[in-house]
C-alpha cells in the first residue's frame, strides 16, 4: 500500500514533493542478548529509522567436511524467523508470528527479475523457473548448475559449509519483518521510551521431525543418515541501522506535531495469526472416490478494522526442496467463501483455480509470480476421471541436489481475501467487524493422493494506530 499522505513527509517512504538535505548514519549493532532460539536488540534514540534497515543471519551445517544444506527454495533466510516483535516501552506496536510461512506467501508476489538479481543473493532463495534443457514444454529450476540435462545442483555460493566463518551471510529488511515498517518510518527522536526488537528463531535438530524448518539437504546424505542439524552464528546477527536526519525545518515540524495537543497518529498494517487444522477424512477415501468436507472456522477478529486475509494450507511432512513452506493445491479444487457481519463476502464459493489466483493478487496489488503449475495442479491432472488424478505433470523429472523437481508441483497454493477499498495507507481502509466473529467457508474435496493432515495458517492485515504525543506511544488494540 502507497503512504499516508497526511503524515509529515519525513517519516513518508514516498518521494518528497520537495528537496531536502537528508544525512544517513549507519550503526551496526549487536542483540544484548542473542541464544540460538532468540535475540533481542534495543534501538538508539536518534533520527528516523529507515525501512530500509536490516538484519543479517548466517547458519551453518555441523558435519565437518560437508557442504549438503541448501536454504527451502521458494523462502530461503526468512525460515530462520518464528517470530518478529516491535516494543515500545511495555507495548506490542507491530508483531509477525509464523513469519517464514507469512513471507514466503509474500515472496510469490516479486517479479522473477527481482527473485533472480536482488533476492537470490540478499537471502538465499532459488526459486525462479524456466522451461527444461530438454526442450519437452516441461519446468525446471533456474540460476542453478546442470551437470548434464537432468541433473543440478545448488550454486556454490549458495550453499551451507560447515563453518560459520565461510557460510553465507543474509539479510532480512526491517520492512518485511514488520509490515507497517513498509509505509511509515519511525521518529525515534521523539520517543522517550525504548524501542526494542525481539526475534524469535526457529531451530532444527538431526531427524525428520525438524528436517526443513530451518534447511533443507542433498538426497545422498539425507538417504545416508547424516546429521541435518543447523546452528545459527550468533557472531553473524547484526542490526544494520540506518538513521535519518533533515534540516532543521523538517525536523523541527514533526517535532511540533508530536509535541501538540492532540499528537500524530500513525496508521498502520499488523498480521494477526489464527492456526488451526484441517483433519484427513475419515474413512480415507480409496480409488476414484471423491469425499467433501465442509469446514467452518472462525478467526475472531470482532471489533476490527481488517484489510484483507492470507491463507496457507500447509502439511506436516517436510518437502525436500521447499521445507516445511508450502502449501500443496488439491487435486480436485476447494473452494472457500467468507462471512463477515452475517453477510458472505462473495455470492457463491469461490472455485475455479484462475478466480482463487485473482482474488489473491487483489491483496498485493498485483498478479502472482509464479507458474501456473506451481499454483495448481489444474495443468497435471486428468479431468475425465471423479478424482483428477495426475497424468500430465509440468515439472520434469529432473533433479536438484538429488530430489525431483516435480517435488515443486501445485505447492504455491495460497488463498486471499481482500477487505480494502483503497490502495492507501489510510485510516478506515477495510471492513470493521462487529460482534460475530469472521468466519472462513472452506469445502475441500479429498482424494486418495490429497487427504493428509492440514496445518492452515490465517494471516489477517488488521489496522492499527500508534499515537505519539509528548514523546510518550500509545498504540490501539
Amino acid at each position: 500500500m502507497s503512504s499516508n499522505i497526511s503524515l509529515p513527509p519525513a517519516l513518508l517512504t514516498a518521494p518528497m514533493a520537495t528537496v531536502s538535505t537528508m544525512n544517513v548514519e549507519t550503526n551496526v549493532l549487536d542483540p544484548i542478548i542473542i541464544n540460538q532460539g532468540f535475540a533481542r536488540f534495543v534501538l538508539e534514540r536518534k533520527g528516523i529509522l529507515d525501512t530500509g534497515s536490516a538484519f543479517t543471519f548466517s547458519v551453518h551445517t555441523v558435519a565437518a567436511g560437508d557442504q549438503k544444506g541448501f536454504l527451502p527454495l521458494k523462502t530461503g533466510i526468512h525460515s530462520l524467523i518464528k517470530r518478529a516483535v516491535l516494543r515500545i516501552g511495555s507495548k506490542i506496536v507491530a508483531i509477525t508470528d509464523d513469519y517464514a510461512h507469512y513471507m514466503t506467501i509474500r515472496r510469490q508476489f516479486k517479479t522473477c527479475e527481482e527473485k533472480s538479481q536482488k533476492d537470490m543473493v540478499k537471502t538465499g532463495c532459488v526459486d525462479v523457473v524456466c522451461p527444461q534443457n530438454e526442450q519437452e514444454g516441461q519446468l525446471q529450476v533456474r540460476d542453478v548448475t546442470y551437470s548434464d540435462d537432468t541433473t543440478s545442483n545448488i550454486i556454490n555460493q549458495y550453499v551451507l559449509t560447515s563453518d560459520e566463518t565461510h557460510t553465507p551471510i543474509y539479510s532480512i529488511r526491517i520492512s518485511e519483518l514488520f509490515p507497517m515498517m513498509r509505509n511509515v518510518q519511525l521518529p525515534l527522536y521523539l520517543i522517550n521510551e525504548p524501542c526494542s526488537i525481539e526475534l524469535t528463531f526457529n531451530t532444527q535438530s538431526t531427524g525428520a521431525g525438524d528436517l526443513g524448518k530451518v534447511a533443507c539437504f542433498e538426497q545422498a546424505y539425507v538417504g545416508g543418515g547424516g546429521d541435518t542439524s543447523i546452528t545459527l552464528a550468533t557472531r553473524n546477527v547484526k542490526f544494520l541501522a540506518d538513521y535519518l536526519t533533515y534540516d532543521d525545518d523538517r525536523m523541527n515540524q514533526t517535532a511540533k506535531i508530536v509535541m501538540s495537543e492532540n499528537g500524530m497518529s500513525i496508521p498502520y498494517e499488523d498480521v494477526v495469526l489464527t492456526s488451526t487444522q484441517y483433519p484427513a477424512a475419515n474413512p480415507a477415501p480409496t480409488g476414484a472416490v471423491v469425499q467433501q468436507q465442509n469446514i467452518v472456522r472462525d478467526l475472531g477478529l470482532s471489533g476490527m478494522m481488517v484489510r484483507s486475509i492470507l491463507c496457507s494450507q500447509g502439511i506436516q511432512t517436510n518437502n525436500s526442496l521447499l521445507g516445511r513452506y508450502n502449501s500443496p493445491a488439491y487435486n480436485v479444487p476447494d473452494s472457500y467463501n467468507v462471512r463477515v457481519n452475517d453477510r458472505q463476502r462473495y455470492p457463491r464459493h469461490v472455485e475455479s483455480e484462475s478466480q482463487k489466483a485473482y482474488q489473491l493478487s487483489q491483496v498485493f496489488s498485483t498478479d502472482i509470480a509464479v507458474a501456473n503449475s506451481e499454483y495448481s495442479n489444474d495443468q497435471s491432472t486428468n479431468k475425465q476421471v471423479a478424482n483428477n488424478a495426475q497424468n500430465n505433470l509440468m515439472f520434469c523429472d529432473s533433479t536438484l541436489e538429488g530430489h525431483s523437481m516435480a517435488l515443486l508441483e501445485g505447492k504455491q497454493h495460497y488463498i486471499g481475501i481482500d477487505f480494502s477499498v483503497s490502495p492507501l495507507n489510510q485510516a478506515n481502509n477495510g471492513v470493521l467487524v462487529g460482534q460475530k466473529p469472521i468466519q472462513i467457508l472452506h469445502t475441500i474435496n479429498r482424494t486418495a493422493q490429497n487427504n493428509a493432515d492440514r496445518d492452515v495458517r490465517f494471516f489477517s492485515l488488521v489496522e492499527r494506530t500508534m499515537t505519539l504525543r509528548g514523546g510518550m506511544v500509545q498504540v490501539s488494540a
